[in-house]
């Protein structure tokens, strides 16, 4: 049967349902989502378009497409979470798109398998919790699906527009997060001989000429940003975001590089929550299915093998790379998904949604209990309307500040760095401190406010007002 467009919509409403939850129950949350919100907010204020700035002094460690997107939105609808979320929004919806287009183009004429994945996706416990944050990664990975689908159209037609397509859309991948999308594009290119149609695709050479090409378009849009910035920054950040940024990654040199072991990506199987869940999915007889595919030389073999091959390279680089965060594994969502999708054909497409309802639930009872509860320790709200309400006097902070209220407090100057905070408050009597402490430090003596969160207290120290 033929999806009708209520249909086709409902995954969308889905994701519209987790934002919505999310916006409601759930307080931005530091550090990542308040420093990201920090440096649009400055940018947005200073109209500053080609350095980043975090406490209003050059922030090197992100290139801008996420910010420049947010900013754009707050200039119509102006500065606001839920107007940020519209671009998160948008990005989550093009992921199902684009995702679903690219199961398209691997299974033509397999509208069993294209129906069911963005039930797969939006349903991911993964796509649940990402696509309600204010991150990177699917905004990332738009451009990778996008640069994919590009390269695959190159490599059936030959047509160099779409190598000049794929490396438009690599640019615009490093200007969401860095190098790092060559990583999720270099394994589908690494692996071409093995997935490539010999009866009608292009030739190995023919096709990595293209990819020169598309390497060549990529330095355009990164250009466009850079060379100024490069410029404004005299140099500093192209060291601190090609070298500090990304070779520290790699080495577990850099600062909060969240180095972690090589096996923790094992964690990977939360990728298919809820559909392990599924009776039938223990039911498909995998390896069986598998041994035919390959015993009968299934023309379904080069996709699959695109998708596998893909994954476990790419699973193999973020294991070898010594920082490692969950979400930056969310951009092969999609080929688990397709790939998961494939072998879930048969499975109803009904069970499949109640599923998805289910985790929808989940999620809104859980945001709604940790309003309550959890989340207050992560709501940097009071702090910010305190500083609000004080804003005309001077500040400084006495910690490792990452702009975990500019945002909040819609603050219009910086605060002072100081590692003395007595002797700050002696030559600023009408000012205030911020400290981050670990035990309860009371209500006595200089304490103007203080504030439970995750790890110990934010207090603000007084001055002799």
């Amino acid at each position: 049967m033929t999806p009708t467009s209520t249909e086709r919509l409902l995954p969308y409403l889905f994701l519209l349902g987790l934002i919505v939850i999310a916006v409601a129950f759930r307080p931005l949350l530091p550090v990542d989502e308040t420093r990201y919100l920090s440096v649009t907010w400055e940018m947005y204020l200073s109209g500053q378009i080609f350095v980043p700035t975090m406490n209003f002094a050059p922030y090197l460690q992100k290139p801008p497409l996420l910010f420049w997107l947010i900013d754009l939105v707050w200039t119509v609808f102006g500065a606001s979470r839920p107007a940020a979320m519209l671009v998160i929004f948008a990005a989550s919806s093009l992921v199902i798109w684009l995702t679903t287009a690219l199961a398209r183009t691997l299974f033509p004429g397999r509208d069993d398998i294209a129906r069911r994945v963005p039930w797969l996706v939006a349903g991911s416990s993964v796509f649940v919790i990402y696509s309600t944050l204010i991150l990177f990664d699917l905004l990332l990975t738009v451009f990778v699906l996008a640069a994919l689908l590009s390269l695959i159209a190159f490599a059936r037609s030959g047509d160099r527009w779409h190598a000049v397509l794929a490396g438009l859309f690599i640019g615009m991948g490093v200007l969401t997060k860095g190098p790092v999308v060559l990583i999720h594009i270099g394994a589908p290119i690494l692996f071409y001989p093995f997935w490539r149609d010999r009866r009608a695709g292009l030739a190995t050479p023919n096709f990595l000429a293209g990819v020169g090409l598309a390497v060549l378009a990529a330095l355009i849009p990164v250009a466009i940003w850079l060379v100024p910035a490069t410029i404004l920054t005299k140099g500093s950040f192209v060291y601190d975001l090609v070298w500090n940024q990304s070779a520290g990654r790699v080495t577990g040199n850099l600062r909060n590089s969240h180095g972690r072991p090589f096996y923790f990506y094992l964690l990977l199987p939360v990728m298919f929550i809820p559909w392990i869940f599924i009776p039938e999915v223990w039911r498909l007889k995998l390896r069986t299915r598998i041994r035919s595919l390959i015993e009968t030389k299934s023309p379904d073999l080069r996709a699959l093998r695109l998708l596998s091959f893909s994954f476990v390279a790419v699973l193999l680089a973020f294991s070898a790379i010594s920082g490692k965060q969950p979400h930056y594994v969310v951009p092969m969502l999609p080929l688990v998904t397709i790939l998961f999708g494939y072998f879930m054909a048969e499975i109803p497409l009904a069970r499949l949604k109640s599923s998805a309802v289910v985790m929808l639930v989940i999620f809104g009872i859980g945001h709604a209990v940790a309003s309550a509860t959890a989340f207050k320790r992560y709501d940097l709200t009071p702090l910010a309307n305190f500083i609000d309400e004080r804003k005309d006097a001077d500040w400084a902070v006495a910690f490792d500040y990452q702009g975990e209220v500019g945002f909040l407090a819609r603050l219009q100057k910086p605060f002072e760095t100081t590692d003395k905070p007595e002797e700050w408050l002696g030559s600023h009597p009408s000012g205030y401190v911020i400290d981050k402490v670990s035990k309860d430090p009371g209500t006595a003596g200089q304490i103007a406010f203080r504030l439970r969160v995750e790890r110990g207290y934010l207090v603000v120290l007084k001055g002799q007002h």
